[in-house]
């Protein structure tokens, strides 16, 4: 089991890695910024997770599904969210490219975001390690704070109408269920 999440999370490792460099373009001061802070942290949980993986450890069977669920889960949120978009811009822009609400925007309005959180959080739940919990905090209020900010864009732009609207109708981080009872 312990070679199967290894593989796993190399793999999905590799499409992030791929992503952050190929698909995400950092076209102003406040990305950059942000790619400054971000960066660094999750090279260190990246990097904790893979000396986790060479420490000798026996997980449990129910701790090793969950993390695979989570790995699993946030691959293939991720490669769906890349399939429904183009490029996008990183972390802090100030701008507005376009609006994307189809696919995996249709439900959640940050499904990358999401992505990543649920393999950085399969990671900590495996290893149980306190530089993981660390930096996994640190993750999640930066994809929260990214969101809100990046909504505050969209809100000011040409989309602000139709975004009211999307927002009113799909969740920020996970699926709004009472649409899916009607």
């Amino acid at each position: 089991m312990q070679l199967t999440l290894f593989a796993a999370y190399t793999t999905i490792i590799v499409g992030f890695i791929w992503a952050r460099y190929k698909y995400f373009s950092i076209e102003t001061n406040s990305s950059r910024r942000g790619s400054y802070f971000y960066d660094p942290i999750v090279a260190l949980h990246i990097i904790s997770t893979f000396y986790e993986f060479t420490q000798p450890n026996n997980p449990n069977l129910l701790i090793c599904s969950i993390s695979i669920s989570c790995y699993l889960l946030g691959s293939i949120l991720f490669i769906l969210s890349v399939r429904n978009t183009n490029s996008l811009d990183f972390a802090f822009s100030d701008k507005v490219s376009n609006l994307i609400t189809t696919g995996t925007y249709a439900l959640v309005r940050h499904p990358l975001y999401v992505s990543y959180a649920l393999v950085w959080i399969g990671s900590s739940i495996l290893f149980n390690s306190l530089l993981l919990w660390i930096t996994l905090a640190y993750l999640l209020a930066f994809y929260i704070i990214s969101a809100i900010k990046e909504e505050r864009v969209i809100l000011n732009s040409e989309y602000s109408r139709e975004y009211e609207n999307y927002r009113q109708d799909v969740g920020m981080f996970l699926p709004r269920i009472k649409e899916w009872k009607s």
